[in-house]
Protein backbone atom coordinates (compact mmCIF):
# COMPACT_ATOMS: atom_id res chain seq x y z
CA UNK A 1 0.00 0.00 0.00
CA UNK A 2 1.15 3.48 -0.79
CA UNK A 3 -0.17 6.38 1.41
CA UNK A 4 0.82 10.10 1.03
CA UNK A 5 1.03 12.20 3.26
CA UNK A 6 0.79 15.82 2.81
CA UNK A 7 2.63 18.30 5.39
CA UNK A 8 5.50 17.43 7.44
CA UNK A 9 4.56 18.90 10.72
CA UNK A 10 3.96 16.92 14.04
CA UNK A 11 0.84 15.15 12.98
CA UNK A 12 1.87 14.05 9.21
CA UNK A 13 5.32 13.16 10.62
CA UNK A 14 3.54 10.93 13.18
CA UNK A 15 1.06 9.18 10.42
CA UNK A 16 4.01 8.70 8.38
CA UNK A 17 6.20 6.87 10.92
CA UNK A 18 3.20 4.58 11.73
CA UNK A 19 2.64 4.16 8.37
CA UNK A 20 6.29 3.09 7.66
CA UNK A 21 6.89 0.62 10.63
CA UNK A 22 3.59 -1.14 9.36
CA UNK A 23 5.27 -2.00 6.24
CA UNK A 24 3.66 0.95 4.09
CA UNK A 25 5.40 2.68 1.06
CA UNK A 26 5.30 6.15 2.61
CA UNK A 27 5.96 9.88 0.56
CA UNK A 28 5.67 12.69 2.59
CA UNK A 29 5.41 16.03 0.96
CA UNK A 30 5.56 19.14 3.32
CA UNK A 31 5.84 22.63 1.31
CA UNK A 32 8.26 24.53 3.51
CA UNK A 33 11.67 23.99 3.32
CA UNK A 34 12.13 22.37 6.66
CA UNK A 35 9.87 19.99 8.91
CA UNK A 36 8.04 20.61 11.66
CA UNK A 37 5.21 22.80 10.47
CA UNK A 38 4.12 25.34 13.76
CA UNK A 39 7.36 23.78 16.08
CA UNK A 40 10.26 25.63 15.15
CA UNK A 41 13.52 26.00 17.08
CA UNK A 42 16.31 29.00 16.22
CA UNK A 43 19.26 27.76 17.81
CA UNK A 44 21.29 30.65 19.36
CA UNK A 45 24.58 30.17 21.38
CA UNK A 46 23.67 26.91 21.87
CA UNK A 47 20.11 27.79 23.20
CA UNK A 48 17.24 27.48 21.27
CA UNK A 49 14.85 30.05 21.53
CA UNK A 50 11.09 27.94 20.41
CA UNK A 51 9.89 30.31 17.68
CA UNK A 52 6.58 27.75 17.74
CA UNK A 53 5.37 25.37 20.10
CA UNK A 54 7.66 25.18 23.36
CA UNK A 55 6.03 23.29 26.00
CA UNK A 56 5.55 20.17 27.03
CA UNK A 57 3.07 19.70 29.44
CA UNK A 58 1.81 16.98 31.87
CA UNK A 59 -0.41 14.35 30.07
CA UNK A 60 2.35 14.65 26.82
CA UNK A 61 2.67 10.88 27.11
CA UNK A 62 2.79 10.35 23.32
CA UNK A 63 5.69 13.58 23.16
CA UNK A 64 8.03 11.46 25.64
CA UNK A 65 7.16 8.14 24.50
CA UNK A 66 8.70 9.27 21.07
CA UNK A 67 11.29 11.09 22.38
CA UNK A 68 12.16 8.21 24.29
CA UNK A 69 12.57 5.99 21.54
CA UNK A 70 14.46 8.62 19.43
CA UNK A 71 16.95 9.22 22.21
CA UNK A 72 15.86 12.62 22.76
CA UNK A 73 16.11 13.73 26.22
CA UNK A 74 13.81 16.31 27.38
CA UNK A 75 14.71 19.24 29.77
CA UNK A 76 13.45 20.93 32.65
CA UNK A 77 12.31 24.45 32.48
CA UNK A 78 12.36 25.44 35.75
CA UNK A 79 9.02 27.51 35.93
CA UNK A 80 5.51 27.02 36.59
CA UNK A 81 3.87 26.94 33.35
CA UNK A 82 0.43 26.69 34.98
CA UNK A 83 1.04 29.56 37.69
CA UNK A 84 2.07 33.36 36.56
CA UNK A 85 2.20 36.31 38.35
CA UNK A 86 -0.59 38.84 37.28
CA UNK A 87 -0.04 42.23 36.93
CA UNK A 88 -0.91 45.59 35.71
CA UNK A 89 -3.97 44.46 37.88
CA UNK A 90 -5.16 44.93 41.48
CA UNK A 91 -5.24 41.21 41.76
CA UNK A 92 -2.47 38.92 42.81
CA UNK A 93 -1.76 35.03 42.55
CA UNK A 94 -4.24 34.58 45.64
CA UNK A 95 -6.45 36.43 44.11
CA UNK A 96 -6.53 33.87 40.70
CA UNK A 97 -6.27 31.16 42.75
CA UNK A 98 -9.61 31.66 44.77
CA UNK A 99 -11.17 32.47 41.27
CA UNK A 100 -10.01 29.40 39.29
CA UNK A 101 -11.80 27.35 41.95
CA UNK A 102 -15.04 28.92 42.12
CA UNK A 103 -15.10 28.95 38.24
CA UNK A 104 -14.12 25.07 38.60
CA UNK A 105 -17.73 24.62 40.92
CA UNK A 106 -19.43 26.77 38.16
CA UNK A 107 -18.62 24.43 35.52
CA UNK A 108 -19.55 21.19 37.70
CA UNK A 109 -22.44 22.88 38.64
CA UNK A 110 -23.52 23.23 35.19
CA UNK A 111 -22.10 27.01 34.12
CA UNK A 112 -21.65 26.69 30.09
CA UNK A 113 -22.24 28.77 27.25
CA UNK A 114 -18.35 31.04 26.52
CA UNK A 115 -15.59 31.63 28.66
CA UNK A 116 -16.51 35.25 29.03
CA UNK A 117 -20.51 34.50 30.08
CA UNK A 118 -18.92 32.04 32.95
CA UNK A 119 -16.44 34.67 34.21
CA UNK A 120 -18.85 37.11 34.20
CA UNK A 121 -21.74 35.25 35.95
CA UNK A 122 -19.77 34.13 38.88
CA UNK A 123 -19.40 37.37 40.49
CA UNK A 124 -15.75 38.31 40.38
CA UNK A 125 -14.03 41.39 41.55
CA UNK A 126 -13.35 43.21 38.18
CA UNK A 127 -9.85 43.06 38.23
CA UNK A 128 -9.78 39.18 39.08
CA UNK A 129 -11.92 38.53 36.38
CA UNK A 130 -9.24 40.50 34.64
CA UNK A 131 -6.76 38.35 35.50
CA UNK A 132 -8.23 35.03 34.85
CA UNK A 133 -10.04 36.18 31.53
CA UNK A 134 -6.31 37.43 30.17
CA UNK A 135 -4.97 33.82 31.04
CA UNK A 136 -7.32 32.23 29.16
CA UNK A 137 -7.35 34.39 25.92
CA UNK A 138 -3.36 33.86 26.24
CA UNK A 139 -2.76 30.52 26.48
CA UNK A 140 -6.14 29.99 23.88
CA UNK A 141 -5.06 32.95 21.54
CA UNK A 142 -8.36 33.86 21.11
CA UNK A 143 -11.09 36.25 22.37
CA UNK A 144 -13.08 35.27 25.53
CA UNK A 145 -16.17 35.45 24.00
CA UNK A 146 -15.72 33.61 21.32
CA UNK A 147 -14.09 30.74 23.18
CA UNK A 148 -16.69 27.87 24.73
CA UNK A 149 -16.57 27.31 28.25
CA UNK A 150 -15.17 23.66 27.77
CA UNK A 151 -12.01 25.06 27.64
CA UNK A 152 -11.93 26.07 31.67
CA UNK A 153 -11.78 22.25 31.89
CA UNK A 154 -8.19 22.08 29.50
CA UNK A 155 -4.94 21.26 29.80
CA UNK A 156 -3.61 24.33 28.05
CA UNK A 157 -5.95 26.72 30.03
CA UNK A 158 -4.56 25.08 33.40
CA UNK A 159 -3.89 26.98 36.73
CA UNK A 160 -1.42 25.64 39.04
CA UNK A 161 2.18 24.67 39.79
CA UNK A 162 3.25 21.93 37.07
CA UNK A 163 6.43 21.40 35.42
CA UNK A 164 6.84 21.92 32.47
CA UNK A 165 9.64 20.56 29.71
CA UNK A 166 11.32 21.10 26.19
CA UNK A 167 13.36 18.64 24.38
CA UNK A 168 16.92 19.02 24.83
CA UNK A 169 18.45 21.30 21.28
CA UNK A 170 14.45 22.29 20.76
CA UNK A 171 11.46 20.90 20.30
CA UNK A 172 11.80 21.03 16.26
CA UNK A 173 14.69 18.08 16.76
CA UNK A 174 11.56 15.50 16.99
CA UNK A 175 9.98 16.88 14.41
CA UNK A 176 13.62 16.38 12.16
CA UNK A 177 14.59 12.57 13.95
CA UNK A 178 11.01 11.53 12.95
CA UNK A 179 11.95 12.59 9.35
CA UNK A 180 15.43 11.00 9.71
CA UNK A 181 13.56 7.86 10.25
CA UNK A 182 11.79 8.31 7.16
CA UNK A 183 14.74 9.26 5.17
CA UNK A 184 14.18 10.01 1.31
CA UNK A 185 10.60 9.55 1.41
CA UNK A 186 10.01 12.90 3.04
CA UNK A 187 9.90 15.78 0.74
CA UNK A 188 10.43 19.15 1.36
CA UNK A 189 9.61 22.26 -0.65
CA UNK A 190 6.55 20.44 -2.17
CA UNK A 191 3.97 22.36 -1.67
CA UNK A 192 0.43 20.23 -3.15
CA UNK A 193 -2.26 22.05 -5.10
CA UNK A 194 -4.50 19.19 -6.19
CA UNK A 195 -5.69 15.92 -5.04
CA UNK A 196 -7.73 13.90 -7.76
CA UNK A 197 -9.38 11.09 -5.55
CA UNK A 198 -12.15 8.08 -6.08
CA UNK A 199 -13.00 4.86 -4.75
CA UNK A 200 -10.05 3.18 -5.88
CA UNK A 201 -7.07 5.81 -5.44
CA UNK A 202 -5.66 9.35 -5.47
CA UNK A 203 -3.40 11.41 -7.38
CA UNK A 204 -1.36 14.02 -5.90
CA UNK A 205 0.09 16.87 -7.80
CA UNK A 206 2.62 18.68 -6.34
CA UNK A 207 5.25 21.02 -8.06
CA UNK A 208 4.19 19.79 -11.45
CA UNK A 209 4.09 16.60 -10.98
CA UNK A 210 2.02 13.72 -10.04
CA UNK A 211 2.18 10.60 -7.65
CA UNK A 212 -0.14 7.79 -7.53
CA UNK A 213 -1.53 6.28 -4.20
CA UNK A 214 -3.95 3.80 -2.28
CA UNK A 215 -4.46 6.89 0.45
CA UNK A 216 -3.58 10.10 1.25
CA UNK A 217 -3.12 11.80 5.04
CA UNK A 218 -3.88 15.18 4.45
CA UNK A 219 -1.99 17.11 7.67
CA UNK A 220 -2.41 20.46 7.29
CA UNK A 221 -4.15 23.50 9.28
CA UNK A 222 -7.31 23.48 8.30
CA UNK A 223 -7.16 27.10 7.41
CA UNK A 224 -4.84 26.46 4.23
CA UNK A 225 -7.08 23.60 2.87
CA UNK A 226 -8.20 26.39 0.06
CA UNK A 227 -4.89 25.82 -1.34
CA UNK A 228 -5.37 22.86 -2.64
CA UNK A 229 -8.27 21.32 -5.48
CA UNK A 230 -9.80 18.79 -4.77
CA UNK A 231 -11.30 16.57 -7.85
CA UNK A 232 -14.33 16.17 -7.12
CA UNK A 233 -14.68 18.34 -4.28
CA UNK A 234 -14.63 16.99 -0.75
CA UNK A 235 -18.17 16.51 0.00
CA UNK A 236 -20.41 19.06 1.36
CA UNK A 237 -20.80 18.41 4.90
CA UNK A 238 -17.13 17.40 5.36
CA UNK A 239 -15.99 21.19 3.77
CA UNK A 240 -18.65 23.24 5.80
CA UNK A 241 -17.30 21.48 8.75
CA UNK A 242 -13.04 22.29 7.95
CA UNK A 243 -14.59 25.92 7.15
CA UNK A 244 -15.65 26.13 10.50
CA UNK A 245 -12.87 25.19 12.11
CA UNK A 246 -11.61 28.50 13.73
CA UNK A 247 -7.84 29.66 14.71
CA UNK A 248 -6.11 32.11 17.36
CA UNK A 249 -3.46 33.98 16.73
CA UNK A 250 -0.38 34.59 19.08
CA UNK A 251 3.33 35.68 18.82
CA UNK A 252 6.59 35.56 20.66
CA UNK A 253 8.75 37.62 21.35
CA UNK A 254 12.51 36.81 23.05
CA UNK A 255 14.73 38.85 24.55
CA UNK A 256 18.79 38.10 25.58
CA UNK A 257 19.87 38.83 28.62
CA UNK A 258 22.59 40.96 30.03
CA UNK A 259 22.82 38.57 33.54
CA UNK A 260 20.99 35.45 34.40
CA UNK A 261 17.53 35.22 35.77
CA UNK A 262 16.13 32.24 37.80
CA UNK A 263 12.81 30.75 35.93
CA UNK A 264 10.03 33.00 36.61
CA UNK A 265 6.16 34.05 34.74
CA UNK A 266 4.84 36.99 35.03
CA UNK A 267 1.75 38.31 33.09
CA UNK A 268 0.42 41.43 31.96
CA UNK A 269 -3.18 41.51 32.29
CA UNK A 270 -3.93 44.58 30.21
CA UNK A 271 -1.89 43.96 27.03
CA UNK A 272 -2.53 39.75 26.84
CA UNK A 273 0.65 38.39 26.94
CA UNK A 274 3.25 36.33 29.28
CA UNK A 275 6.85 36.63 30.02
CA UNK A 276 8.93 33.82 31.16
CA UNK A 277 12.83 32.97 31.90
CA UNK A 278 13.81 29.45 32.80
CA UNK A 279 16.15 26.87 32.67
CA UNK A 280 18.46 25.10 29.79
CA UNK A 281 19.73 21.63 29.43
CA UNK A 282 21.97 21.02 32.65
CA UNK A 283 19.54 23.58 34.75
CA UNK A 284 21.50 26.02 33.32
CA UNK A 285 19.47 29.74 32.86
CA UNK A 286 18.62 30.58 29.07
CA UNK A 287 19.82 33.48 28.24
CA UNK A 288 16.75 35.59 27.02
CA UNK A 289 13.70 35.78 28.48
CA UNK A 290 10.80 35.06 25.94
CA UNK A 291 7.13 36.28 25.68
CA UNK A 292 4.02 34.60 24.45
CA UNK A 293 1.01 36.99 23.41
CA UNK A 294 -2.05 35.35 22.81
CA UNK A 295 -5.38 36.74 20.46
CA UNK A 296 -5.45 39.13 17.58
CA UNK A 297 -6.53 42.10 19.33
CA UNK A 298 -3.32 41.91 21.48
CA UNK A 299 -1.41 41.54 18.69
CA UNK A 300 -2.77 44.50 17.36
CA UNK A 301 -2.26 46.70 20.38
CA UNK A 302 1.11 45.40 20.62
CA UNK A 303 2.06 46.67 16.90
CA UNK A 304 3.15 43.34 16.22
CA UNK A 305 3.37 44.27 12.27
CA UNK A 306 5.37 46.96 12.82
CA UNK A 307 8.22 44.64 14.40
CA UNK A 308 9.29 44.08 18.23
CA UNK A 309 10.19 47.42 19.45
CA UNK A 310 6.60 48.13 21.40
CA UNK A 311 6.49 44.94 22.45
CA UNK A 312 10.24 44.47 23.80
CA UNK A 313 9.75 48.24 25.61
CA UNK A 314 6.27 47.10 27.12
CA UNK A 315 8.28 43.75 28.57
CA UNK A 316 10.91 46.22 29.93
CA UNK A 317 8.71 48.11 31.90
CA UNK A 318 6.37 45.18 32.79
CA UNK A 319 10.00 43.18 34.13
CA UNK A 320 12.50 45.85 35.50
CA UNK A 321 13.89 42.99 37.74
CA UNK A 322 15.37 41.49 34.36
CA UNK A 323 18.67 42.77 32.90
CA UNK A 324 17.01 43.40 29.38
CA UNK A 325 18.76 43.84 26.04
CA UNK A 326 16.20 45.34 24.49
CA UNK A 327 18.52 47.00 22.12
CA UNK A 328 20.14 43.93 20.87
CA UNK A 329 20.03 42.62 17.13
CA UNK A 330 19.53 39.64 18.82
CA UNK A 331 15.46 40.27 19.57
CA UNK A 332 13.73 37.41 18.04
CA UNK A 333 10.43 37.98 17.02
CA UNK A 334 8.16 35.44 15.26
CA UNK A 335 4.22 35.11 14.34
CA UNK A 336 1.78 32.32 12.86
CA UNK A 337 -0.33 34.65 10.94
CA UNK A 338 2.49 35.29 8.21
CA UNK A 339 3.43 31.95 7.60
CA UNK A 340 1.22 30.91 4.75
CA UNK A 341 1.32 27.52 5.74
CA UNK A 342 -0.62 28.17 8.71
CA UNK A 343 -1.77 31.20 8.85
CA UNK A 344 -2.84 31.02 12.51
CA UNK A 345 -1.06 29.88 16.04
CA UNK A 346 -3.47 26.74 16.93
CA UNK A 347 -6.96 26.06 16.67
CA UNK A 348 -9.72 27.21 18.66
CA UNK A 349 -12.76 25.58 20.59
CA UNK A 350 -15.24 28.42 19.22
CA UNK A 351 -19.38 28.27 19.64
CA UNK A 352 -19.06 28.48 15.77
CA UNK A 353 -18.17 25.22 16.10
CA UNK A 354 -21.01 22.55 15.67
CA UNK A 355 -21.28 19.10 17.58
CA UNK A 356 -20.86 16.99 14.33
CA UNK A 357 -18.18 18.56 13.19
CA UNK A 358 -15.30 16.55 14.68
CA UNK A 359 -17.12 13.23 13.42
CA UNK A 360 -17.12 14.63 10.27
CA UNK A 361 -13.19 15.37 9.93
CA UNK A 362 -12.27 12.19 11.56
CA UNK A 363 -14.96 10.24 9.05
CA UNK A 364 -12.91 11.68 6.25
CA UNK A 365 -14.01 10.86 2.50
CA UNK A 366 -13.22 8.01 0.03
CA UNK A 367 -9.15 7.53 0.30
CA UNK A 368 -9.25 10.58 2.06
CA UNK A 369 -7.85 11.10 5.70
CA UNK A 370 -7.43 14.22 7.34
CA UNK A 371 -5.03 14.65 10.39
CA UNK A 372 -3.83 17.28 12.31
CA UNK A 373 -4.04 18.84 15.74
CA UNK A 374 -7.80 20.30 15.21
CA UNK A 375 -9.15 17.02 15.53
CA UNK A 376 -7.51 16.38 18.44
CA UNK A 377 -10.43 16.83 20.60
CA UNK A 378 -9.28 17.57 24.20
CA UNK A 379 -5.46 17.66 23.23
CA UNK A 380 -6.57 20.25 20.26
CA UNK A 381 -4.24 22.72 19.71
CA UNK A 382 -1.36 21.38 21.48
CA UNK A 383 2.14 19.52 20.03
CA UNK A 384 0.49 16.46 21.87
CA UNK A 385 -2.48 16.53 20.22
CA UNK A 386 -0.77 16.80 16.70
CA UNK A 387 1.01 13.27 17.15
CA UNK A 388 -1.88 11.46 18.51
CA UNK A 389 -4.47 13.04 15.85
CA UNK A 390 -1.23 11.40 12.86
CA UNK A 391 -1.01 8.22 14.72
CA UNK A 392 -5.04 7.84 14.85
CA UNK A 393 -4.99 8.79 10.97
CA UNK A 394 -1.97 5.96 10.43
CA UNK A 395 -4.76 3.53 12.45
CA UNK A 396 -7.28 4.67 10.43
CA UNK A 397 -5.66 4.19 6.76
CA UNK A 398 -4.28 0.50 7.91
CA UNK A 399 -8.06 -0.36 9.09
CA UNK A 400 -9.32 0.76 5.92
CA UNK A 401 -6.69 -1.35 4.14
CA UNK A 402 -7.20 -4.38 5.66
CA UNK A 403 -11.12 -4.17 5.22
CA UNK A 404 -11.02 -3.01 1.67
Amino acid sequence: MRVVVIGAGFAGLAAADELARAGAEVVVLEARDRVGGRVSSVVVDGHAPESGAEFVLPGYDTVRGLCHRLGLPLSPKGLHYGDREPRGVAADRDDVIAAVDRVGRARRAGADGTVAGVLDGIGLAPAVAAAVRARVEISNCHPADDLDASVLDASASGFGQYPSHTVDGGNQRLAVALAGTLGRAVHTSSAVDRVTWSATGVRVRAVGSEIEADRVVIAVPAGVLGRIAFAPALPQPLADALARVVYGQAAKCFIPLRSPAPPSAVMSVPDRYWTFTGLGPGGRPVPFCGAFAGSAPALDALQIDRGPTVWANRIAMLRPDLDLDTGSDGVILSTWCHDPWSLGANSVNSPRMLPGDHDLMLAGAGPLVFAGEHMAGEWASMMEGALRSGIRAASAVLQRHVTD
